[in-house]
Parts: structure tokens; C-alpha cells; sequence
């Protein structure tokens, strides 16, 4: 197909994207949605109005590139600091609940497929989660927590944990049956993608250092393209390869959050594109032909998925935020989402069993159907239920009040007393309803080195200090750290305490404290963001608070109830 046939396709997609986008948010539901039905209706199991040679040009590159997008994000989730924290108990999680998925799956799929081999590799497949879907919608939601850092680390372990057993797996099978491909080929599917994704990683580093602060979007896109075109011509998995990318740039400089940044003025057309091409392919009638594969399937991954993340938050101990504890939903049901990695995965088995590799696609693509459909609707309300979503972006979205949405009926867990919907007085809305929970904080001893650490990937521009005793002892703000990060003889001897300018009294305020107070605070408070205490009394922190949600909250009351934000009673 020509050129021009082809962007005038691509031209489509994003218009149709975007509309249905909009349709979606007048639906209460996430965009991603709208652009997954927006591919249905364009493609050939909708109006068909698209070609379907243009179809398949689009596809690849696409996919590739929204895949090494997001794959390159999930990758800077591993850093030292992270794995010397809650890391290792997230790993030891997510083994847990991957080999629990994997079990229960291949062990009823097996009675369907009638297959030792099949049911192995769609145990393996099981595992892996759909890593733009998951990250998508967490964006859109601007989702910040424990709970969410948690979904996109776990979603990076579960797509590594899926390739490296699918390799394994395919190399036992590969030697028992004495395929052509012998296991060096198998083995360099895995090795290679870890060599490429450390040369990436490190020239990706060297770039951005050559090329200046100014330009973080030609590198990265430099790297990426030139690593998805040296995987495509070598025949190695490129999904590893970027995990690793990101992992090196996390861990080796401080450019991956600048990068990432930028990423923002590209990837929401690459995302968009990647949604409504992936919707093209979604075919009804793949259900309806293997109806009880499909069924079987679905239902003993959510299961594992669920289940599995469950009991390995309760054999751990691990309690990821004070909101969502162990009466919270399951975490689980952020890990259901599946698409382009599972169906790349039976597409590698066809290479070594066509007819075993055709049987796992159908099986997957129909599978993704239900959980591309209900995967985002379960990662919002997870992040809405644990409390990870701010109170104005659930405003701006029609989503204050989950347990009356038409989508999810009994699926929800009631939000009544933690959300106030729009309809009630604006009084009704606390602090403790706008903050981000479960905030990192700075210890009062810690070091300027410590402290420097700390605000290279704090996402506020005001650091709480708190005492052995979890109480906040004050706040530290970025441009105070120019009077002593230059000074090493200063730096040898200030604490995080000597530097928290901020006191409590000037620098935070109580969860119980009302809209109309948060306003009137921020009118007098210079920073971006606040700490949240429990109380006046015992100064226990237990959130951050941004000026900008306070804003958007205030605007969407007074369009609801003019002139009713006065300033109440000291909470």
C-alpha cells in the first residue's frame, strides 16, 4: 500500500480514537475503552472501512513502539532503592502468585487441550499482563500510591517471570521433541534480550549526555527504534530488552525521569494508535468457537491472578497502604489485563508447532477480549478504592461515586463515608478525601546525601521530615537545598531536621480539615504541596496533599454550589 494511503489510515485511527475517547467519558469509563471500541467499529468484525493491508503495515510498527514504550517505563520500577524497600517483598509476591496462576491454569486447561505441552505454555502465558493497558489507565486516572507503584511493579515481574518461563519451557520441549530450531535458538531468545537491553540502556545514557538537557525525546526515540530494529533482524524477543533499558537507565543516571517526561509530548498518539489497531483484531466469534477453552481459561486466570496475589500478601505480611489493608479489594484485579504480550507469546510457539501455536492464539486472543473489555474498568476502581486517585481528577471524570456505575454493578466495593459524590455539600469533603496516602518521608537524622537521594525521585517539591515515631517534625523545601548542597562543609553537618524549614503548624494540615479550610490554607502557603497529619495532636503523617487537586476540587463544587465555599471551624 502507498505511503500516503497509509497515513491518511493512520490519520483515521487517531480521529476515531479520539471520539471514542469522548464517548467513553460520557460512559463513566476509562478512554482506553473507547479507543479499544473504536477499533472494533472500524475494523472487519465492525463496518470494515478499514483496508486491510493498511492494517497490518500500521500494526507492527505500532505495536512495537507503544510496547517499548511502556515496557521502558515498567523497566525504571527496578531501582536498588526500591528492591532494598518493599522490592523484595513484591518480588517474593509476585513468584508466588505467578506460579499459582500458572498451576491452576495449566492444570484445567489440560483436560481441554488434551495436551501436556499446550496447557504448560498457556500456564506460562497466563502470567503475563498487559503492560500499556494497566500503565494507561493508571495515567489517565493520575494514580499515585503504594497500591499503584505496586500494580506497575508487579506488572513488569509477571511479563518477566512469563518470558523467562516460557523460554525454559520451550527449550524442554524443543529438546524432548527434537525440533529443528535445537535449544541454542531458544536459549539466545533470552540472553540476547538481556545483552541488547544493557547496550541500550548504557547508550542511551551516553546520548542524552551528549545531546543536553534540552533533548531527551531524540535520544530515547533514537534507542528504541534502533532496538526493536536490531531484535526484529537478529529474530530475539524485544519485550525483555526494554525492561532491562529502562532498569540500566533508572539505575545507572539520573535522566530516567526527564526522559519519561518527554515521553509525554509522543506517546499518547502512539497509545491511541496502539488501542484502536488492537481493537481491529478483536473477533466475537473466536469466543462463540472455542466458547469453553476461552471460559476455562478466563476464569482460572482471574482466579490465580486474584487468589494468588492474595494469599501472597497474607503469607508475606505485606500491607501496601493504610487505606486499602486486608479488607481492601484484592490487588489482584490490576493484574487481569492481557493482550499484545500473551498473543506475541503463542505467535512464537507457531514457530515450533503451528498447529499447537494456532490453537494457544485463538484460546488467548479470545480470552483478551473479556479482559481488555473489563481489565481497565478493574485497574481504575482498584486505584479509586485504595484511594490512589484524587478526588478532582474522579470529579472530572464522573467517577466520585464507583458503586453506581452501569459497568460494574457487583463488582464494586462500596466507597460510601471515602468518596463524597459531587451532589453533596461541599463540607462534606475532607482533606483525608484529596490526599495522596502513605507518603515517603525523610527521617529527621538523614544525611544531605540521603536527602538528595530522596528529592531525585520524590514527586513533590516538599519533603516531610518525621521522627522515629512517625510524627512530622517539618518540611523541606527543594529551594532550600541550594543554600547547603553546594557546600560540602555545610553537607557534612546538616540533618534533614536543620533544614525543615517548614514547620508543622505552617506546612501541613489536619485529614479532618474541610475544602473550604485546604483553600483558604493554600492562599497563605507559598508550596506546591502539604503534609497531611492525622491530627493537631498527635502529628502522625499520613498523606500529601496538592495544591493543583485542591484547586480542581474547589472549581468543580463552586460550579455545583455557588458561593458555598466559606471558610468553616478549625477541624
Amino acid at each position: 500500500m502507498e505511503a500516503g494511503g497509509v497515513l491518511l489510515v493512520l490519520g483515521l485511527v487517531l480521529v476515531a480514537g479520539m471520539a471514542g475517547g469522548v464517548v467513553a467519558r460520557l460512559l463513566r469509563l476509562p478512554a482506553l475503552t473507547g479507543f479499544l471500541g473504536a477499533g472494533i467499529a472500524l475494523g472487519p468484525h465492525g463496518l470494515d472501512l478499514v483496508p486491510h493491508a493498511a492494517v497490518q503495515t500500521l500494526g507492527g510498527p505500532v505495536n512495537d513502539l507503544a510496547m517499548a514504550l511502556v515496557l521502558f517505563v515498567l523497566g525504571g520500577q527496578f531501582t536498588l532503592r526500591r528492591l532494598r524497600g518493599s522490592g523484595a517483598a513484591l518480588v517474593r509476591l509476585s513468584g508466588l502468585e505467578a506460579a499459582f496462576t500458572f498451576a491452576l491454569v495449566t492444570v484445567f486447561s489440560f483436560p481441554v487441550l488434551g495436551s501436556v505441552a499446550g496447557a504448560l505454555l498457556l500456564g506460562v502465558m497466563a502470567v503475563a499482563v498487559a503492560p500499556a493497558t494497566t500503565l494507561v489507565v493508571l495515567k489517565e486516572y493520575q494514580a499515585k500510591g503504594p497500591i499503584t507503584d505496586a500494580v506497575l511493579t508487579l506488572t513488569a515481574l509477571s511479563n518477566i517471570w512469563s518470558i523467562l518461563a516460557f523460554e525454559a519451557v520451550l527449550l524442554v520441549l524443543v529438546a524432548f521433541s527434537g525440533g529443528e530450531a535445537g535449544p541454542g535458538a531458544v536459549l539466545w531468545d533470552a540472553t540476547g534480550s538481556l545483552l541488547y537491553g544493557l547496550v541500550a540502556g548504557h547508550l542511551l545514557i551516553f546520548l542524552r549526555q551528549q545531546s543536553g538537557r534540552d533533548s531527551d525525546t531524540v535520544p530515547l526515540l533514537t534507542v528504541l527504534l534502533l532496538t526493536i530494529g536490531a531484535c526484529k533482524l537478529t529474530g530475539v524477543p524485544h519485550m525483555l530488552a526494554f525492561l532491562v533499558t529502562g532498569a540500566v537507565v533508572a539505575n545507572r543516571s539520573r535522566v530516567f525521569k526527564p526522559l519519561t517526561g518527554a515521553m509525554d509530548s509522543f506517546s499518547q498518539p502512539a497509545f491511541v494508535a496502539f488501542f484502536v489497531v488492537n481493537g481491529m483484531h478483536l473477533d466475537f466469534g473466536i469466543i462463540q468457537a472455542s466458547w469453553l477453552a476461552v471460559g476455562i481459561y478466563a476464569l482460572a486466570r482471574t482466579v490465580g491472578k486474584v487468589a494468588g496475589a492474595r494469599l501472597g500478601m497474607k503469607l508475606g505480611g505485606l500491607r501496601l497502604s493504610q487505606i486499602a489493608g486486608p479488607s481492601g479489594p484484592p490487588i489482584g484485579l490490576g493484574l487481569l489485563c492481557q493482550a499484545g504480550a500473551a498473543i506475541a507469546l503463542a505467535g512464537y510457539v507457531s514457530e515450533y508447532d503451528a498447529a499447537l501455536g494456532e490453537q494457544l492464539r485463538n484460546i488467548i486472543l479470545g480470552a483478551a477480549i473479556l479482559f481488555e473489555l473489563a481489565g481497565p474498568l478493574l485497574v481504575r476502581h482498584l486505584a479509586v478504592t485504595a484511594g490512589e486517585v484524587p478526588l478532582g481528577r474522579m470529579l472530572v471524570h464522573g467517577t466520585q461515586r464507583e458503586e453506581g456505575h452501569p459497568w460494574l454493578g457487583a463488582l464494586s466495593w462500596t466507597l460510601q463515608g471515602r468518596r463524597p459524590s459531587l451532589r453533596a455539600h461541599p463540607g462534606a469533603v475532607k482533606v483525608r478525601h484529596l490526599m495522596r496516602p502513605d507518603p515517603v518521608s525523610l527521617p529527621a537524622r538523614a544525611g544531605l546525601d540521603e536527602i538528595l537521594r530522596f528529592a531525585d525521585h520524590s514527586p513533590y517539591h516538599h519533603f516531610p521530615v518525621v521522627d522515629d515515631r512517625g510524627r512530622l517534625t517539618g518540611l523541606i523545601a527543594l529551594g532550600d537545598l541550594d543554600r547547603v548542597a553546594y557546600d560540602r562543609r555545610a553537607a557534612r553537618l546538616v540533618t534533614a531536621s536543620d533544614l525543615a524549614a517548614h514547620s508543622v503548624e505552617k506546612g501541613s494540615l489536619p485529614a479532618t480539615a474541610t475544602l473550604a479550610e485546604a483553600k483558604e490554607f493554600f492562599a497563605h502557603f507559598d508550596g506546591h504541596s502539604a503534609a497531611v497529619v492525622r491530627d493537631r495532636r498527635s502529628r502522625t503523617l499520613v498523606g500529601m496533599v496538592e495544591r493543583s487537586e485542591v484547586q480542581r476540587a474547589v472549581h468543580a463544587f463552586e460550579k455545583a454550589h455557588p458561593s458555598s465555599l466559606r471558610k468553616g471551624p478549625e477541624s
